[in-house]
């Protein structure tokens, strides 16, 4: 039986949107929250993904889901991504330039969504989304995308945060705006697949290792560097090339 994980947490889009399973006719049970994985059959197989799961606080999860690797018959992360520096009070983190953990020698098959790694590159599945496909009014200059629990400290233009799991709501917001800033890895993520112009005010390393990369700056310092901001117009296809591509693998390598 296959069976699907990731962070099951409906109190943060991003989260919510990540798993391949709501793309790709994949069959199989679940979700599991990746908090709380029970014991799986003898023989069973597992798609962990997506989202920022490589990271120090789900190190005990990741590892009580790799330890069973011995029984279960295949294991595949999707689109997983490392967040391994941390700081939350606001400060601009510096990038992760260390090797990704042993755990991840577990899985089968590897795609992880942050580029230039030794693994195969496999960004987020909610770039397969249909949202991506409309049209949006561009009706203002500026947006910020906060995370959650740690706002931005801008201030002067309209804002939303990653709370909750208004999907449409989250795109229309990000779309209406010619530069989105953001500290939230979705946000710039997919104002990027939007066609928009991304400033990220990087709390985690995850936002460091982006294709196609927003500018990075701290806070204080984002109009100097707003016109170095660039769109990616050919980013959706891209990121949409490469989970078709890999979920031919993943099938494939289920079906052996």
């Amino acid at each position: 039986m296959l069976r699907h994980v990731f962070r099951r947490d409906q109190t943060n889009v991003g989260d919510w949107y990540c798993p391949p399973f709501r793309y790709f006719d994949l069959g199989g049970e679940g979700p599991y929250d990746i908090h709380s994985v029970p014991v799986f059959e003898e023989g069973d197989d597992v798609i962990l993904g997506g989202g920022g799961v490589i990271a120090k606080s789900f190190a005990p999860h990741m590892e009580a889901l790799t330890a069973q690797r011995p029984r279960l018959r295949r294991m595949i992360a999707w689109g997983v991504g490392e967040s391994l520096n941390v700081d939350k009070s606001g400060g601009l983190v510096a990038p992760w330039n260390g090797p990704l953990p042993d755990y991840l020698k577990a899985f089968d098959l590897v795609g992880v969504r942050d580029f230039g790694t030794e693994n195969a590159w496999v960004p987020c599945a909610s770039c397969m989304l249909g949202q991506f496909d409309r049209s949006y009014e561009v009706s203002q200059e500026i947006v910020i995308y906060d995370h959650k629990r740690i706002p931005i400290p801008i201030d002067g233009f309209p804002r939303r945060s990653n709370d909750g799991d208004d999907i449409d709501a989250t795109l229309a917001f990000l779309a209406s705006a010619e530069l989105v800033i953001t500290n939230s890895y979705h946000g710039a993520y997919w104002a990027t697949l939007l066609g928009r112009r991304v400033i990220a005010i990087p709390n985690m390393s995850k936002i460091y290792r982006m294709k196609h990369a927003p500018v990075i700056c701290r806070p204080d310092m984002w109009r100097r560097y707003a016109d170095a901001a660039v769109a990616y117009p050919q980013a959706l296809a891209e990121c949409r090339k490469a989970n078709r591509d890999f979920c031919g693998q993943v099938k494939a390598l289920l079906a052996s």
